[in-house]
């Protein structure tokens, strides 16, 4: 059956509205997609239950559009990323261009103190007492200071070519100052002299030691200007102690040791060089025990004649400063003797008493010419240059045992000979 046709549209009619019911606290709604209030005239306010879901275009649309955000999203926080590091560095390096970064102020290097009895402590306790001898001539020597006053020890043969002439010391301050002869002793390798002028500081004097307490293997350094380059410290150990050295021209023809100096020497490995002698032999503790005078060398006797092979040999101090002590009194020395001429027995056995001086200190105690001598004071000899440096050993006056063959020990008291 058909239905009439519709006819035209009434006025459009405005629904009454009635405010809803008030309610009580209560979940707020959810405005999330597929919810809707009820309107319903006179119904209490109410969420209705979520819609049926979109359709897959829809849904497929929705994807798209949020794939896009996604991509936009990243796309976007990429340059935003790349444009926050080029505008962090930029303004980093404007920073930097605008406001350089301040550098600390150089420094000198300071260097960690010394170890006490190293080898760096006692240099720089010896090294202001030690000096350069420089004579007219050309030659150069050390030495070192025994006296505030202006006193200063070294070898003989440092000086010895510049009797009355001109003799220049060298301080450890590079300071300057003209020095004379008070004494010398040939036949010990001692020498003293003296300076007027002393330096802005003044002078110090070394610390002296007891050579009789040195043993073999005690670490002992030299100090000294060889070839003339002062304030050279070298290091290294007693390698022998009552070594017999003779320094000098020859053995001395009569064999009663004239003309040479002959030692009752310290052996040490510490390099010594020409130029060394008359300078300090120092112990660990920083005191001297001996003045650096001789060396051994490939090259010939004397220290003229190489460098050093490490057999170096020292004056001990307490004999350096005996005779000193007599140069500085009287400006000469003196040395003791047996009044007899020696030589090596032909079978090693000892030393012969080859002539004796009538009146002598070997005659007035019994001794005659062909006496074999074995020991002296308890201890072998076989060489005459032992022989000699035992008795050198001892002062005049002073009594000394000598071990004789057939006649067993004999007491002799030491003559002088006045140099």
């Amino acid at each position: 059956m058909s239905q009439p046709p519709p006819g035209p549209p009434g006025p459009y009619q405005q629904p009454a509205w009635r405010p809803p019911a008030p309610t009580g606290p209560g979940p707020r709604p959810d405005l999330s997609a597929g919810h809707r209030p009820d309107t319903t005239p006179g119904a209490a306010t109410r969420w209705a239950p979520p819609t049926a879901a979109p359709r897959a275009a829809s849904a497929r649309t929705g994807r798209a559009v949020l794939a896009t955000a996604i991509v936009t999203a990243l796309v976007v926080g990429s340059a935003a990323g790349a444009g926050g590091a080029w505008w962090g560095a930029r303004t980093a390096a404007d920073q930097q261009t605008v406001q350089p970064a301040l550098q600390p102020a150089p420094q000198e290097p300071v260097p960690p103190p010394a170890e006490p009895g190293s080898v760096t402590d006692i240099a720089g306790r010896i090294l202001p007492s030690t000096v350069v001898i420089e004579l007219g001539s050309g030659g150069t020597g050390s030495g070192f200071v025994i006296d505030e006053q202006g006193l200063i020890m070294t070898n003989n043969h440092v000086i010895a070519g510049a009797r009355g002439g001109n003799i220049e010391v060298v301080f450890d301050d590079g300071s300057r100052a003209q020095a004379s002869v008070v004494g010398g002793s040939p036949s010990y390798d001692i020498a003293v002299i003296r300076v007027d002028e002393r330096p802005e500081g003044g002078l110090k004097a070394v610390n002296l030691g007891d050579p009789r307490s040195v043993r073999v293997g005690d670490g002992v350094i030299a100090v000294g200007a060889p070839l003339g380059l002062g304030g050279s410290v070298t290091s290294g150990i007693v390698s022998a102690v009552d070594r017999p050295v003779a320094v000098g021209g020859g053995e001395g023809g009569n064999g009663s040791g004239e003309g040479q100096a002959y030692l009752d020497a310290i052996q040490t490995d510490a390099a010594i060089n020409p130029g060394n002698s008359g300078g300090p032999l120092v112990d660990t503790a920083g005191r001297v025990i001996g003045v650096n005078s001789a060396i051994l060398s490939l090259g010939g006797g004397g220290e003229r004649q190489g460098g050093s092979i490490g057999v170096g040999f020292a004056i001990p101090i307490n004999q350096a400063s005996a005779i000193a002590d007599e140069l500085i009194r009287t400006g000469r020395s003196s040395y003791p003797v047996i009044g007899a001429q020696v030589q090596t027995a032909d079978d090693g056995s000892g030393v012969v008493l080859s002539t004796v001086t009538a009146g002598g200190p070997a005659a007035d105690a019994g001794l005659s010419s062909g006496d074999v001598v074995t020991t002296v004071d308890g201890r072998p000899v076989t060489e005459m240059v032992e022989l000699i440096v035992r008795v050198r050993s001892k002062r005049p006056g002073e009594q000394i045992v000598l071990g004789v063959k057939g006649r067993g020990d004999v007491s002799v008291t030491l003559g002088a000979v006045r140099e």
